[in-house]
């Protein structure tokens, strides 16, 4: 079996990929089969430096950390020695992070006009701990520790596990929403089953759309966590990248917006 066959089996097969990742990774392996590239460093910088002719970097770097975790994977299932992803620079781009996001109050006014009980608290945990859209749809009861006020995320990306502090009110209302239930999924469907991954993102869209005339995504809440955590809390990047279960404290420096069009004032000022 190829390289790339066998990562499309990998990635069919993935227990806790949401479905626009698995989408989007298959995509960027199929890019790489149609181009010929193979897994050497050679073909891999080859490949980038044309990736500079005609895509925006935002394109090149996505492309980038995608097919490097792709590599992980192969390493550890022995079909490569060592990752060539490590050893290929795509490109060097400098840019401040949009300084237009929800801020976290904000989010969490929104997230509590949802109508539906469950999807209200589903998000309301997102908007609390800062949990990806995955890791908070596949927690379990048995994931909460309500003596300790803890929660367990064993599907971090990476296969990273964390257990993380929740606060205490989220603590009861977890408590109180679950019940007489000792076990099984904690966020359920009408069938017992996962929530519906569409049918949560749609959810939260609308009900932003509604509220403040601009749309939601779940990971805008995450970044509005680190954010609120950084700038309110006055946590440092260390104590949020554990938080949030980055590998690195520069994939955490990049979730931390400003709170203020600072710099804009003062280029406004300049240009006047």
């Amino acid at each position: 079996m190829q390289h790339d066959e066998y990562l499309h089996e990998y990635l069919i097969s993935h227990p806790t990929f949401a479905k626009p990742t698995i989408k989007a990774y298959r995509s960027d392996v199929r890019h790489m089969e149609r181009a010929g590239v193979s897994w050497s460093i050679a073909s891999l910088q080859h490949y980038f430096d044309q990736m500079r002719l005609n895509y925006q970097p935002s394109t090149i770097l996505r492309r980038f950390h995608a097919l490097r975790s792709l590599g992980n994977v192969l390493v550890r299932a022995g079909r490569l020695q060592r990752n060539p992803l490590h050893d290929v620079s795509p490109i060097t781009h400098q840019r401040f992070p949009d300084e237009t996001y929800h801020d976290l109050q904000e989010g969490l006014s929104i997230v509590r006009s949802i109508e539906d009980p469950v999807y209200r608290l589903f998000f309301e945990v997102i908007c609390q701990t800062g949990l990806r859209f995955t890791e908070a749809r596949l927690l379990s009861v048995a994931d909460i520790d309500f003596k300790t006020h803890t929660l367990f995320v064993r599907y971090g990306k990476g296969r990273r596990l964390r257990t993380i502090p929740i606060g205490i009110m989220l603590s009861h209302r977890l408590l109180h929403f679950l019940g007489e239930r000792k076990e099984g999924i904690l966020f359920q469907s009408v069938t017992g089953c996962y929530l519906h991954e569409q049918t949560a993102r749609v959810i939260l869209r609308d009900t932003a759309l509604r509220l403040s005339g601009a749309p939601l995504r779940p990971h805008a809440l995450r970044i509005a966590y680190a954010t609120y955590l950084h700038h309110e809390g006055g946590c440092t990047i260390v104590e949020i990248q554990r938080l949030l279960g980055h590998a690195h404290p520069t994939t955490t420096v990049g979730y931390i917006r400003s709170r203020t069009n600072r710099i804009r004032e003062i280029l406004n000022t300049l240009s006047a």
